[in-house]
């Protein structure tokens, strides 16, 4: 092996290691909230339309206030004064979007789309001119006209960033948000409590309200359950964070609660 060589691979590893350190003591961090968590949101026209780049231009990121608003509000539940859970702040928009996520489960697709995302988004960190953000939220815009469906959301834990699917529509600006709060709580150690393929939230710990009496049909969602449980079967998203509650087993994953 050539010098060369080996002074590369010491100093890819060595790079390696300082992520790795700096992943970790940010977590360490987060766990502990005992300061404002700092979320860089980086606003994306996933769909060409000039509709979608105008709404995206003209994003306003006081909006994103209510979901530091909605964890504070539900951090004092658990006995917590958090007055500014979160704070926001507006990238410019990213010359070219983050990797797509893989269609399938397979592990080296989605492991090699992991190392991709990891550089896209140390890469934006760099380059956006703000301060470090403890939470990194790609925001994919796409039309609301005819109402499509829109890709799954990840957030992923280990690299403290966010991908999400976003409407480019006022009226579905909460519905952003409430997706953008249960990906942001994936960052921060919360796992789902919904039923893959049905989302129906599962009791007791995907429901908003496990004590009720009777316990259907529920009034709120629980955040990571998604959804407010009508039926043991039946279930409908939440017109936004208003609805929606921070349960005691997610409080718990989070740091909130032992």
């Amino acid at each position: 092996m050539s010098f060369f060589k080996l002074l590369r691979i010491v100093v890819l590893l060595l790079i390696l290691v300082a992520v790795a350190a700096n992943h970790f003591l940010g977590k360490a961090r987060l766990s502990e909230w005992d300061h404002t968590i700092w979320v860089t949101i980086y606003p994306i026209p996933a769909d060409g339309k000039p509709d979608t780049r105008r709404y995206v231009e003209r994003l306003d990121i006081a909006a994103f206030d209510e979901i530091g608003d909605f964890f504070s509000r539900e951090a004092r539940r658990y006995g917590l004064d958090l007055p500014k859970a979160a704070h926001f702040q507006l990238a410019p928009v990213p010359s070219h979007p983050p990797p797509a996520l893989p269609a399938g489960d397979n592990v080296a697709m989605v492991a090699w789309w992991s190392l991709r995302m990891r550089w896209y988004a140390w890469r934006r960190g760099r380059e956006d001119g703000l301060l470090n953000a403890d939470i990194q939220v790609f925001m994919l815009y796409r039309t609301a006209e005819g109402n499509p469906g829109l890709d799954r959301s990840v957030g992923v834990q280990k690299g403290r960033y966010t991908v999400v699917n976003a409407y480019a529509s006022p009226r579905k600006a909460s519905r952003n948000r409430l997706v953008l709060a249960h990906e942001m709580l994936h960052v921060l150690g919360a796992t789902d409590k919904y039923v893959p393929g049905s989302g129906q939230p599962i009791a007791p710990d995907g429901l908003a309200n496990p004590r009720a009496n009777p316990l259907y049909p529920q009034s709120h969602a629980e955040i990571m359950a998604g959804a407010i449980a009508l039926t043991p079967d039946d279930a409908r998203m939440p017109a936004g964070l208003a609805r929606s509650v921070v349960g005691r087993k997610t409080a718990g994953e989070i740091g909130w609660v032992d």
